[in-house]
């Protein structure tokens, strides 16, 4: 038989096939589907590498964004934390020194100032009652004359550091000083001789029948703060059944430069802003104002295009809003701030990744704020006009913050 061979093996006869290996051509399309199937493949993987990379990299910015936003929140919050509403005596003109002419710092040197507004604009006048909140327009993507905000609060909370977050309260009798103790080395003041921190003293008073919060000023020399191991000086005079609260200012060791701490927010374009970002776009910042001289800013939030503020104003002893508006109420007195103010509304444009043209934002018009009563509070944000043609490849997106702040609201 053809193709085929006898072989005897004693019992029988075995038929064996001609085994026939692969022809070139199979082989060629064998390897050629092979190289298809791999290129495919290895796009695909690339592809996905690219998603991986895209949705890791904003995972990173929102972890990043919400730690910085949660910051702003908290400091919100605790707007005129440790703030004295009457003093007991004049302050010092040399010791009680807000921002002054040879202060450094990037609020000083920011070119989105408007004419005659600077850092210093904000200071409470010389001895002056502290303001818990402010805020004002700057030119930074300033349209039909409305900027992004700048904000100032005032608050012994807001600087870093335990010791600005630290009190206790202490009462007088007749014949003993009884002091609260937390029991926590993170809450409680430092009693060891060469401790540094520095502290002031609030009493628990009444004027003509009203409820206040006085701040303790040696009227001999006008010293408004001590150090924590000799703060019963300031507590001089007093009488059984007075109540003392004592704050922490700083733990520097020098002597703090006003009753508070101010921190300032604003946004603004450094010279080295991130390359993801879009054009026009900044970076908003926190800018500690030091006893010591100066701020010191930290970035908050990268890729940010606006920030408006809104204020919810109420009657005095209600926690009740009664309208919203884009100034601090009455006539911006630490007293009517301190009455009227019963919540901060900020909303905070920026972007999230960077630029995907493979992305098209729908809207080019994006409300940085909100209407109340058929009125729109904060402003219609035209990216197209002010980030330029590629606007809609960003992924724009909208921070809303809304705090009632607790040391305010009566």
């Amino acid at each position: 038989m053809s193709g085929r061979r006898r072989r005897g093996n004693g019992r029988g006869i075995v038929m064996l096939k001609n085994n026939r290996g692969y022809t070139l051509p199979e082989l060629i399309v064998v390897m050629a589907i092979f190289i298809i199937v791999m290129v495919v493949t290895s796009n695909g993987f690339n592809t996905v590498l690219k998603q991986v990379g895209k949705q890791s990299k904003m995972m990173e910015t929102d972890i990043g964004n919400v730690i910085g936003l949660e910051q702003l929140r908290s400091d919100l919050q605790n707007a005129g934390y440790g703030l004295p509403w009457v003093f007991q005596a004049s302050p010092s003109t040399t010791k009680y020194v807000e921002v002054a002419t040879g202060d450094s710092g990037m609020p000083i040197s920011a070119g989105f100032w408007e004419a005659g507004i600077t850092p210093r604009s904000f200071n409470d006048a010389t001895g002056g009652v502290p303001r818990a909140v402010q805020s004002a327009d700057t030119t930074f993507n300033e349209v039909d004359g409305v900027g992004s905000k700048y904000l100032v609060l005032k608050s012994l909370s807001v600087a870093p550091g335990n010791t600005q977050k630290k009190y206790v309260t202490v009462t007088y009798s007749d014949t003993a000083k009884s002091a609260s103790q937390w029991n926590s080395a993170d809450r409680d003041f430092e009693t060891a001789t060469d401790s540094t921190e520095r502290v002031m003293v609030i009493r628990n008073t009444f004027i003509d029948g009203v409820p206040s919060r006085q701040l303790q000023v040696d009227s001999a020399n006008g010293t408004f703060a001590a150090a924590f191991k000799n703060y019963t000086t300031l507590t001089q005079p007093h009488s059984s059944g007075d109540v003392f609260q004592v704050y922490g200012i700083d733990a520097t060791g020098s002597d703090p430069r006003m009753p508070f701490n101010r921190a300032d927010y604003y946004v603004n374009r450094p010279s080295n802003i991130s390359p993801a970002c879009a054009p026009n776009t900044g970076v908003l910042y926190k800018a500690v104002l030091n006893h010591s001289g100066g701020f010191k800013e930290t970035a908050l939030l990268d890729c940010v295009a606006d920030m408006q503020v809104v204020y919810g104003v109420g009657p005095a002893g209600t926690p009740d809003i009664n309208f919203h508006q884009t100034t601090p109420p009455g006539t911006g007195s630490a007293k009517d701030i301190r009455e009227q103010l019963k919540e901060i509304r900020l909303y905070i444009l920026g972007h999230e990744g960077k630029k995907d043209t493979g992305f098209s934002q729908p809207n080019p018009v994006i409300k940085v704020g909100e209407n109340f009563s058929g009125v729109l509070l904060g402003r219609n944000f035209d990216l197209s006009a002010v980030i330029g043609a590629d606007w809609s490849h960003y992924r724009w997106k909208l921070y809303t913050i809304v705090v009632r702040p607790q040391n305010l609201i009566q």
